[in-house]
């Protein structure tokens, strides 16, 4: 574990030192110099993980969440996340031109919303054809306050561009995570969120993502709600979705209300080939899972 973490810190400071350069190029969107818009990761080990008053250069423009990085859960079929920024300046020099894929580790504080379904909130795109394999829908309204809607599923990472290579047994995502933590609390998507329109998620607020190695899970919940042992749980980002949130992804496409469990809506998908030749997960090498189309 301690190879791992050196290689996770080396990449850290990497992209610490990239995501403003004085004079240097620019994601769209974000102020001149930046590729970015999280903290310096040296700073909040050295405040303990909290900056106080310290100002965002690299802050984009109001409204929040930013357009492009809104997530939501409506059912099996209607649902985005987040996954690595194809268009990110920092993710191409860094990756994509030199023939590599970044894992969802390497690409946190560089995302970008994809969706299943006809509804895109604003700036998202379609999800690539075959990147989801399944979806496992789970609706919790019974404690007020803590409401959350969850997903859980397969991915084809070919289909995606992402890569999803373990770097060690059991690393299934490496502490992979997006959330829309703060900035002040040293938040790698802390523009991110969730769309909450009538669309979306009404009356929701944070989102919390684990992807990696051909699996993924996410919830959307209430307001107040990212606190150690609450729904939305930041602090869980080397659990993992089999910890975490007590899911094995499996194949299929199914929706169930906690309210009535014993009623299981299940969505019949027309199904494309898998991309990917394998995968790691056993749930999804034994399954033979082709993937589906958002489009």
């Amino acid at each position: 574990m301690v190879a791992i973490s050196s290689v996770i810190l080396v990449a850290v400071s990497i992209v610490v030192q990239a995501q403003y350069e004085l004079g240097g190029p620019t994601q769209p969107g974000l102020p001149p110099g930046c590729l970015g818009s999280f903290p310096n990761i040296t700073e909040c080990r050295e405040k303990n993980w909290y900056l106080g008053d310290h100002l965002d250069q690299c802050a984009p423009p109001r409204p929040y969440p930013t357009a492009g990085q809104q997530v939501y859960i409506r059912d099996e079929l209607n649902f985005c996340i987040n996954l690595p920024n194809p268009n990110s300046i920092f993710l191409q020099n860094n990756y994509y031109s030199k023939g590599l894929l970044p894992t969802i580790v390497q690409a946190e504080g560089f995302v970008q919303s994809f969706c299943l379904g006809s509804y895109l909130p604003p700036g998202s795109l379609p999800m690539p054809a075959g990147g989801i394999q399944s979806a496992w829908v789970l609706k919790n309204f019974t404690v007020m306050g803590q409401r959350y809607m969850q997903v859980h599923g397969l991915l084809d990472c070919a289909a995606l561009n992402i890569n999803c290579t373990q770097s060690a047994p059991d690393a299934y995502d490496d502490g992979g995570q997006y959330d829309d933590g703060p900035f002040i609390s040293c938040g790698k998507e802390p523009y991110s969120g969730v769309d909450n329109s009538t669309s979306g998620n009404l009356g929701f607020q944070h989102y919390v993502e684990q992807a990696g190695d051909g699996i993924y899970c996410m919830r959307t919940c209430e307001p107040d709600t990212q606190h150690p042992g609450l729904p939305c749980d930041v602090t869980q980002d080397r659990a993992g979705c089999y910890s975490f949130m007590g899911v094995t992804p499996k194949d299929g496409f199914q929706f169930v209300d906690a309210a009535n469990p014993s009623v299981v809506s299940v969505a019949s998908v027309s199904l494309p080939p898998l991309k990917t030749s394998t995968s790691t997960p056993v749930s999804a090498a034994s399954s033979g899972v082709p993937a589906v189309s958002g489009a």
